[in-house]
């Protein structure tokens, strides 16, 4: 075979993969937006509770263990910083890294 014939099957081949690949590509984007709306229509996601001004919800109910889960956050952020801490008075803090 000739350069030149061996170019252009070379050309026709790089056109047929690249065509391939953007109609799996397109087909994959179809596909994708069509089960969203699928998924979305059959299965809407709930609206999210809004706060009035008084702390509780639109319904009237008060927020799920809101201050519960508030006190235990800085319960445990607390002890997080009181054990760095003494573990730096310590010695023991974490290990320093060493950049050259």
């Amino acid at each position: 075979m000739r350069e030149d014939e061996l170019f252009m099957q070379g050309v026709e081949l790089m056109l047929f993969g690249v065509s391939t690949v953007a109609i799996f590509l397109s087909l994959l984007v179809v596909v994708i937006a069509l089960a969203s709306r699928v998924i979305l229509r059959f299965f809407p996601e709930p609206a999210p509770a809004v706060p009035d001004r008084h702390g509780g919800t639109a319904s009237g109910a008060p927020p799920a263990n809101a201050q519960a889960l508030d006190a235990e956050r800085v319960a445990v952020i607390t002890a997080a910083v009181h054990q760095h801490r003494q573990r730096r008075r310590a010695g023991q803090g974490l290990p320093r890294r060493h950049t050259a």
